[in-house]
């Protein structure tokens, strides 16, 4: 009997040993990332940058590191941010094969003479075509979309024993000396809605126009308050008259956007300039708020009031957009 309870011991010993090592390791890979850390007092939700053999530095992203570091004594449960580009993308995609497959098969089959079986190739370039940009759009929409993922809980795993170890110095200068600021880059989504119309004065035989569509731009930060970049508008118009015909106008422009060192809420200025389809060309002035809804993203509202220089019956166009903003 005391042979088998020795080997029992031997047996069961690293298996006990190993899981706070596991852990550990894990918290350790977490360096530099968003994590989220319970404690007895409540949560905090940072960046992790520094971890000691008693205790965490975390940038809380707020307004300063957290200024009494995180013992390790009290930490009870640790997360890191996970995103969904994988399952967003697996989603995108599926739903593309199969609306592709039947949407060419459908309108393939409006032809003359056209059968099942002479539009079976169009409907695999449609499903093909389809899965492609669902499944990109399905990754861009998944990388939005963020969860904790625990890596540690001290009653499963035990105690944790973590070697002292920083964060790069890249991610130490991005919090500037107890200042988070925003990474080098921002991506901005908006669904966004345009009117457009003259004025009186100039054009008595005024023409209105309405428009829905999407917005997209992506700028670098040149400063800790501005970033410059281009940006992209797709809208539909509808004319409210013959004189303002529908269509489509896709418009190119650059775009330049000041604000201060986000917080919850964060306001912004904007100026711009775009060449449009219609052939015109306008110079642009908005403001925005930002509203944080989680690291490193926001959801912002944006006014944007455009005039053309010339070559367009429409002069003035306003643009209302509501998105993301990911930094």
């Amino acid at each position: 009997m005391r042979i088998v309870s020795v080997l029992l011991c031997v047996c069961i010993s690293p298996v006990a040993a190993g899981a706070p090592s596991q852990a550990s390791s894990r918290v350790g890979k977490a360096l530099g990332d968003p994590v989220r850390v319970r404690t007895e007092g409540g949560t905090v939700d940072g960046r992790l940058l520094e971890i000691g053999t008693e205790s965490l530095t975390l940038d809380v992203g707020a307004s300063s590191l957290l200024q009494e570091p995180l013992p390790l004594s009290g930490v009870q449960e640790f997360s890191v941010r996970g995103r969904y580009e994988g399952t967003g993308a697996a989603i995108g995609a599926t739903t593309g094969v199969l609306a592709g497959a039947f949407l060419g098969m459908f309108f393939c089959l409006f032809g003359e003479s056209s059968t099942v079986d002479s539009c079976a190739p169009a409907s695999l370039l449609s499903a093909l075509g389809g899965g492609a940009a669902m499944g990109g759009l399905g990754a861009f929409i998944g990388s939005l979309i963020f969860s904790w993922d625990r890596v540690y809980d001290r009653t499963l795993d035990g105690p944790l024993a973590l070697s002292p170890e920083r964060a790069s110095q890249e991610v130490w200068a991005r919090s500037a000396g107890r200042r988070s600021w925003p990474a080098a880059g921002q991506f901005g989504f908006f669904w966004s809605n345009a009117l457009l119309f003259n004025s009186e004065q100039d054009h008595p035989e005024r023409s209105d126009s309405f428009g829905m569509g999407a917005r997209i731009n992506g700028l670098a930060r040149i400063g800790p308050y501005l970033a410059v970049g281009p940006e992209v508008t797709l809208h539909r118009l509808f004319g409210s008259d013959e004189q303002v015909p529908d269509r489509f106008v896709v418009s190119l422009g650059a775009l330049v956007r000041a604000a201060p060192r986000p917080s919850l809420l964060t306001p912004s200025l904007m100026v711009g300039a775009a060449g449009h389809s219609v052939q015109t060309v306008s110079y642009s002035v908005g403001a925005g708020l930002d509203w944080r809804v989680a690291h490193g993203t926001a959801l912002a509202l944006e006014l944007h009031w455009h005039r053309t220089f010339a070559g367009h019956d429409v002069e003035q166009q306003l643009n209302l957009g509501l998105g993301l903003r990911s930094f």
